[in-house]
This record gives C-alpha cells, structure tokens and sequence, in this order.
C-alpha cells in the first residue's frame, strides 16, 4: 500500500478534517478560515478597517505598522526588503514566534518528501538564528531526525563544497548550486532542493546529470513566512500550504479571477498569522493552480512552476520580453559558464559579465542573438561577480547608454 504524502496527512491533522478531508471540504474549510481572518484583521489593525479588494507591495512600503494587529513587544522579526530601484520605501514584515513557528510545521513534513531520519542536510540560504531560513529549517528537521548544517548564502565556493561533501540533501538557491555543482561534480547528493529564487529547468536538468540527483523545487516568499509549496517525488506540481494560506490567481491587468488552470498573478491569503495577517496581496508572481490527483496519490490543488516575478520582465520594443530568468535558460546551459551578470541601458544594450575563463564568448552571444535577434549584447569576462545581497537576481538597468 502506499505510503500518504506527509503534506496531505498533516492537513488532515492541521484542519482536523481527517479522513473527510477533499477538495471540497478543504474549501469549506478555508472559507470560514477567510471570513475568520477578515473579522480579525478587522478588528486589530488600521489597514483592514474597511475591506479592500486587494493588498498590494506598495501598502506595505508606505505605511506597514498599519498592518500590525498585536503589541510591537510581541513581534519576533521583522524583515525589510528593498526595493530593486534606489527610490522608495522598503518593505517590513513583522512576524510573532508563534507566526514563524508554523512555518516549521510545514518545514517537518515538506523535508519529509526528500530526507529520512539520520540523515544530514547542508542549507546555503538564510542565517541561522532561530527566525531565519536556516533556523526553522534546523527546527524542523529536528523532529523527524535529520542532521541540518546552515551556512548562509554561498560566498565562498570552495568552503561550500566541503561543507556539501557529507551531505545526504542540499538547499540552496539554483545559481548558486549550478556554479558548485561544476566546480564539483564529485559531489553525490540524494536530493536537491532549489528555493529562494525562479527555479531554470537547464538548472534542474544538469544537477540531475552532473550530480546523479532528483531535484525537488519549493514556492515561498517572505510574505508568506518563507514557506508556501514543495513538490514531492512525482514531480507534478508543488504541495501547497493549505492549513496557512490561500491562493488565488487573477489577471495582472484587471485583477479578474483566472479560468481554473490558467496562468495569473498569484494572490495570497494568510489564515494563520497573528502579527500581520495578508488578505489578497498581490505577489507579483507568475503560475497557476493544478487540480486532479498527483501521482503520490494527493487530491488538493497544486501549485505548478512559477515563472517568476511580473516586475522583472523587461518589455522590448518589440512587443518581446526578457528577464534575467529567460536569460538563465538560455545561459546556463552553455559549457563551462559558472555564473553570469547583465546590465542593460537605456537604449537596450545588455552589457554580460561572464565567470568561466574558458566559456566561449562568441557561442554565448550567438545562443543570445538567436533568442533575441534584434537586441545587442556585449560580454566580457570577469574573475568574481558582484554580491548578491539575499541571492535574488535580476538584469541590473543603468541609468545612462553606453559610449
């Protein structure tokens, strides 16, 4: 007989749904939860005292204590994010113990889908203070036996490499993972998991290949308390969150709900946070629900790929577009690249900053040309790129032309 998801069977517990427990009575269930974060965000903070159709990024930069429904005493993080530009109000995201710690419940069972008990896994993302990525991870691996070694961001790659070499199963963010995995290819995995940023399916193709590894993605952001959806070993679509969140997928233009399985914006509900509750905020990210049953035997909807956020795509001129993760499926797939930069101006010259001494300049901007004939590139080699900050990129815009 085969085993339950670990997601669908703590549902069951989470909702105390048990064994009724279908897309129909899920449902239910998150309609009264909705109506029941209404009445609270209602009743505890500015920002919610009349209803509002959405929430938006820019609600958040202008005024976000508006958003906070408990005592500031009682918040255990706030996390600011800036915006892409030089102008404007970051972002802060406040966030109760009690908030973050629901994160690791869904942690348990998600690392549950690639890791069994006595293995060790190594996190290239977050910190590891208690709060961070890396802290609830550790957190939760914890409860199912699992050795967690968190090292942060990946700043020095050789270290890395020795820190992944006793490692039943690495997390990090799918750049990153791809410079390490050819720098070494030694490396032997049971299973990767790639989060923090757009997941290239070139990226998860070549970890299969290099490091004879099954690669699982995950869907989260900071709005949602950095969990939010991971794939299991079917690989169909990515096990939601459904006990803590709601998703919905609307136009980006007229914010009308999408047919069921259309692509849109994904639009975000928190049901379970006591600090700051979300209600319809616009994410900005590209995807769509997955209904019908997942091979792992799974009713609930699913979440498939994401592809990416709505801000970063350039419009050309055209009428095409670009962003940096397009620019990834067409890269990295060229031999002996470790990594990449782009910088564009004014006037749509894309300026390449290449890691990799013996990457053939000339067969990359030819794969460019081919995908975007119209554009010019200019590319150069480079011996280290510039900090990725949280290990977010995207295509750097120069305020003037190039001479």
């Amino acid at each position: 007989m085969r085993k339950e998801n670990p997601i669908t069977a703590w549902l069951r517990m989470q909702t105390g749904l048990g064994s009724g427990l279908t897309p129909e009575s899920l449902a239910q269930w998150q309609r009264e939860r909705i109506r029941a974060v209404r009445e609270y965000a209602g009743s505890h903070c500015r920002f919610y005292e009349k209803e509002r159709d959405f929430t938006t990024p820019e609600d958040l930069r202008e005024d976000p204590e508006a958003f906070l429904c408990v005592l500031p005493k009682e918040i255990a993080r706030i996390i600011t994010l800036r915006t892409s530009g030089s102008q404007g109000n970051p972002k802060r995201v406040f966030f109760t113990a009690e908030d973050l710690e629901a994160t690791a419940d869904f942690f348990t069972p998600g690392m549950a889908l690639m890791t069994k008990p006595g293995q060790c896994v190594a996190v290239f993302m977050g910190g590891s203070g208690e709060y961070t990525i890396g802290g609830l991870l550790k957190k939760a691996l914890a409860k199912n036996q699992v050795e967690c070694q968190v090292h942060g961001l990946i700043r020095d790659f050789e270290a890395a490499g020795k820190a992944a070499g006793g490692a039943d199963c690495l997390v990090g963010i799918p750049g990153q993972l791809l410079r390490l995995s050819r720098l070494r290819p030694d490396l032997r995995p049971g299973a990767v998991l790639l989060s923090g940023d757009y997941v290239p399916e070139s990226v998860c193709r070549e970890l299969k290949t290099v490091w004879e590894t099954e690669v699982f993605h995950h869907w989260g952001m900071t709005e949602t308390g950095y969990g939010g959806a991971v794939e299991c070993g079917a690989h169909a679509g990515a096990h939601l969150r459904h006990g803590d969140l709601y998703l919905e997928i609307v136009d980006p233009k007229t914010g009308k709900l999408v047919p069921a399985g259309s692509y849109g914006e994904l639009v975000l509900t928190t049901f379970a946070r006591r600090g700051m509750p979300l209600i319809r905020y616009r994410t900005g990210d590209i995807g769509r629900l997955l209904t019908g049953p997942c091979g792992c035997g799974d009713l609930l909807p699913r979440l498939d790929k994401v592809m990416g956020r709505r801000e970063n795509l350039i419009f050309l001129p055209d009428g095409d577009v670009i962003s940096i993760h397009l620019l990834d499926e067409v890269l990295y797939p060229c031999p002996r690249i470790r990594d990449f930069s782009v910088s564009m101006t004014p006037d749509y010259l894309f300026q390449f900053q290449i890691l990799g001494e013996a990457a053939d300049l000339d067969e990359i901007r030819g794969e460019l040309l081919l995908r975007w004939p119209h554009l010019s590139f200019r590319l150069e080699r480079t011996k280290e790129l510039p900090s990725l900050g949280n290990g977010k990129r995207k295509i750097s815009r120069m305020e003037t032309s190039m001479e």
